[in-house]
């Protein structure tokens, strides 16, 4: 132990320098959330605006065919077979896999570039990006029409997915969404061309959004280590 007086400064400069972190930790961590806000602002804007500018309107049925997943027994969910079975929880994680025997109609299968939508567990519209596979009862297949592009409606889905989430939930978690809800939601889009600019332009969103959280995470994290950091020099007799 260094004499009382060394203690008192050591211990000074430590709550100094940790109030110091403290600060430049709250402060990244309201960037953050700013920047985890931005996409979802840039949606909103995209989307009310061409509400507002007049954008064609139909039901989402009119644009495009939602198709329900395979319903299957347990019998029918094998440990080994020739096709892979992709539940809400394998969007996540590419462990504890089911498979199938079974020959299907085109349509109940994904292959990649599809666009799909999970409803259960998970809400929201993904570009499947893998194999070929079967797809459970709580993903619908999503087949675009000529009147709206694939991208566009995907990044539609994604902006409406929390009002679908808000708008049928019971209770305090429970939600139920039907196939026939869904085709009944209202839908505005420009034409293919606008929709094509429209997509570029979030796509540069996304990226950017994506670098500046992955630098504030970094930073993050090197914040909260420093603390140990300094800890390890102060009980060295180095600070």
């Amino acid at each position: 132990l260094p004499p009382l007086e060394e203690q008192k400064r050591i211990v000074a400069k430590i709550d100094g320098l940790f109030a110091k972190i403290d600060k430049a930790i709250s402060l990244t961590e309201k960037s953050l959330v700013q920047a985890n806000n931005l996409l979802p602002s840039v949606l909103n804007e995209v989307f009310e605006n061409g509400k507002a500018d007049g954008w064609e309107e139909k039901n989402l049925e009119e644009v495009c065919t939602i198709i329900n997943g395979k319903a299957y027994k347990k019998t029918e969910l094998l440990s080994e077979g020739k096709y892979k079975v992709l539940r809400v929880g394998n969007l996540f994680t590419n462990n504890s896999w089911y498979w199938s025997d079974l020959e299907l109609k085109e349509d109940k299968y994904i292959s990649n570039g599809d666009l799909i939508y999970a409803w259960s567990a998970s809400f929201g519209p993904r570009i499947w990006n893998g194999e070929k596979v079967i797809y459970h009862y709580h993903i619908w297949k999503i087949v675009e029409g000529n009147q709206v592009s694939k991208d566009f409606l995907f990044n539609w889905l994604e902006w409406m997915t929390e009002t679908i989430k808000k708008e049928n939930t019971t209770g305090t978690t429970m939600m139920h969404v039907t196939k026939g809800m869904m085709e009944s939601l209202v839908i505005y889009y420009p034409d293919i061309q606008v929709q094509e600019q429209i997509v570029k332009s979030i796509e540069k969103v996304k990226k950017n959004c994506a670098q500046t959280q992955s630098k504030l995470e970094e930073q993050l994290a090197y914040l909260k280590q420093l603390k140990s950091s300094i800890l390890s020099k102060a009980f060295k007799g180095e600070l």
